[in-house]
């Protein structure tokens, strides 16, 4: 899901407001120095920590653990109803492809294109979630019809760029391809699909990304044969649905509605079935590594998907595990291992190059191969790591030095000629994160051209931002989150000037340039070192967008041990005194530049320490763990 930065410009990219951004990769693994994103509503009162604003959703009564158990006053703060455990979450509780628009067309136009014998093209994208979706569209259609001919196409972000062209869909066209499935892109590519049409080219559209609007408010579809969107109402007249999707979530949806029109209710053959239950996988885990909200029907896709993950019978899958260190004796994989090991190993092909590999790893590879795909896999994830962090610590040294961090400069603009435009989101958002205040980073191209990507902060939309100075822009498209956007590298210092100008007009001017921690509830170190308290908690997993993992606020405690480890010495290690001589450990990774700060406060006493209880685990054995989030001198 990333903006089209390679293609000439037209007057409608440089009007357009919904080309799809960069996708918003704000999480992945403590050891890959990737950033999380906050994504919970604030409700009650307003504290200071060192690095950021703690926002409490609630006020509870004297004593933190006085108003019920831990897991009830987290539910209580978020005014949600109590879930269904993930053990009881089951296939029944999905909702049927009829219910999603264009689903059950988009099967029919495709169950006769392969009883017609049609040349079909899948075209996906080149991170997680278009992986995944072009994999089960290409599986099920395989074991539906084994010996038709279907294929997966990838674009190359430093060749093709971002989805559709004019010029891909009619050189398939001339090579004898006459039905094309964009899958994850192509919400926006009128032109492309309108020239693949005059060339006698069939496009079907599965996507997910924004819709661009008419003038008068209406969706501007572009001119495919179906359009399966899950913002489309089924019938004219309905509603808009109030929902989100992946791209492996519609294409899950259409090859369930395709097995059933071939094969009824519950006829299909025992491979047809296998291969709709990998769909069911490959769409969960797409569900989380796109960062999908966790709610609705996108938890039950991610509990069915990280329940099976271990049963899956795709070798790939299974490399990819292995390679990500997750145990084989650990049980049900948790989300943690999607966002933070496997999403990231895959995302990083595309961030340097093809995707492919990934395709082949999922669809084709047999147990060796797939071993050998996935080292080669998780050594591109080590490069792009080690890259990222490069282009995070030139970006803060320059934001210092330039004076980008003041309080007056309400936003960061950067470009560089040795910043791969494929790796500067994340690190805009390790940057954001930073600094408290929206991030654009661009590769400053041989060719004359800055191609980059955007990640704001809650208060402001970056979306809103381009839109005011577009004037500059060759391109851009996102949400005001995140973008991506192209210009004249000569016209870097006038963004910046013009986009300084408009955060000042837009942000409270007394804002704090810094993030902000949304908290549950006040917790005691009793509570938490009580495993079975923190396995209560997982009753409300998977944790991701929309539903992030519970935050506590521990009031004036005073660790009994104060350790700082890692190569850079920059990981923080506390540990805290439970009842009964038990251990609560905290951990807080990548603080060793605030290090001086962070020491003046352990030492002036005791502290109040924002963070989310976790479970460790080691060869069997759990101990309960805090990642930290914050921390501060308490209150005298």
């Amino acid at each position: 899901m990333e903006a089209s930065q390679s293609s000439s410009p037209t007057s409608q990219d440089r009007r357009s407001t919904t080309v799809p951004a960069e996708p918003v990769e704000l999480q992945v693994d403590a050891q890959s120095g990737d950033a999380q994103s906050g994504d919970a509503q604030s409700g009650g009162g307003g504290l200071r920590g060192l690095l950021s604003s703690w926002m409490l959703r609630s006020t509870p009564a004297a004593g933190a653990s006085s108003a019920g158990s831990l897991l009830d006053r987290v539910i209580a703060a978020r005014g949600a109803a109590r879930p269904t455990p993930m053990d009881e979450v089951t296939f029944g509780h999905l909702e049927r492809p009829d219910q999603l628009s264009g689903a059950v067309k988009a099967a029919a136009r495709l169950s006769e294109a392969i009883d017609q014998g049609r040349r079909i093209v899948i075209h996906g994208d080149y991170d997680f979630d278009g992986v995944s979706s072009s994999s089960i569209l290409l599986r099920v259609i395989r074991a539906i019809a084994p010996d038709h001919p279907v294929e997966v196409v990838l674009p190359d972000r430093y060749e093709t760029g971002y989805g559709l062209s004019a010029e891909g869909l009619v050189a398939m066209r001339e090579d004898g391809v006459d039905l094309v499935i964009a899958v994850d892109c192509g919400i926006t590519a009128h032109d492309a699909i309108e020239a693949g049409n005059r060339a006698g080219l069939e496009t079907m559209v599965l996507d997910h990304h924004t819709i661009p609007r008419t003038p008068d408010g209406a969706f501007d579809l572009p001119p495919a044969s179906v359009v399966v969107h899950p913002h489309l109402p089924l019938s004219p007249g309905d509603p808009e649905p109030d929902r989100e999707a992946c791209g492996a979530a519609i294409a899950f949806k259409v090859v369930w509605a395709l097995a059933t029109q071939r094969f009824g209710e519950a006829g299909s053959p025992a491979v047809v079935k296998q291969e709709l239950m990998e769909a069911t996988i490959l769409a969960g885990l797409g569900t989380i590594a796109d960062v999908m909200p966790l709610v609705g029907e996108n938890r039950t896709l991610a509990v069915l998907a990280l329940r099976m993950l271990t049963k899956s019978g795709l070798p790939g899958l299974q490399a990819l595990l292995e390679i990500s260190g997750h145990e084989p004796d650990a049980g049900t994989v948790h989300e943690e291992t999607v966002q933070f090991q496997l999403a990231p190993r895959v995302n990083a092909l595309g961030r340097l190059g093809s995707a492919m590999p990934a395709v082949e790893l999922l669809c084709d590879a047999d147990p060796a191969r797939a071993r050998v795909l996935a080292t080669a896999i998780d050594a591109a994830n080590q490069s792009r790591r080690d890259e990222e962090r490069r282009i995070v610590a030139e970006a803060a040294e320059r934001v210092e030095a330039e004076g980008q961090a003041a309080a007056d400069h309400p936003v960061i603009v950067l470009a560089d000629p040795g910043w791969r435009r494929g790796l500067v989101g994340p690190a805009c958002a390790r940057l954001s994160e930073r600094f408290g205040r929206p991030v654009l980073l661009m590769e400053a191209g041989e060719d004359g051209l800055a191609r980059g990507s955007a990640r704001s902060t809650p208060d402001y939309s970056i979306h809103d931002g381009l839109l005011a100075v577009e004037h500059l822009l060759e391109r851009f498209g996102g949400h005001a989150a995140a973008a991506g956007f192209t210009l004249q590298s000569e016209r870097v210092d006038d963004l910046r000037q013009a986009l300084v100008e408009h955060a000042r007009s837009t942000m409270n001017a007394n804002r704090e340039l810094v993030s902000t921690v949304d908290i549950d509830v006040e917790a005691d170190v009793d509570e938490l070192v009580e495993v079975e308290n923190l396995h209560r908690l997982r009753l409300l997993a998977p944790f991701g967008q929309a539903h992030p993992k519970p935050v506590v606020l521990l009031r004036r405690v005073r660790p009994i041990e104060i350790r700082w480890v890692g190569g850079n010495k920059d990981t923080l290690q506390l540990q805290m005194a439970g009842p009964g001589r038990r251990i609560l450990k905290a951990v807080w990774f990548r603080v060793g530049d605030h290090r001086a700060a962070i020491e003046a406060a352990l030492q002036a006493g005791p502290v109040d320490i924002v963070g989310s209880p976790d479970i460790d685990r080691w060869r069997g054995r759990e101990q309960p763990k805090l990642m930290i989030k914050d921390l501060r001198a308490s209150d005298r």
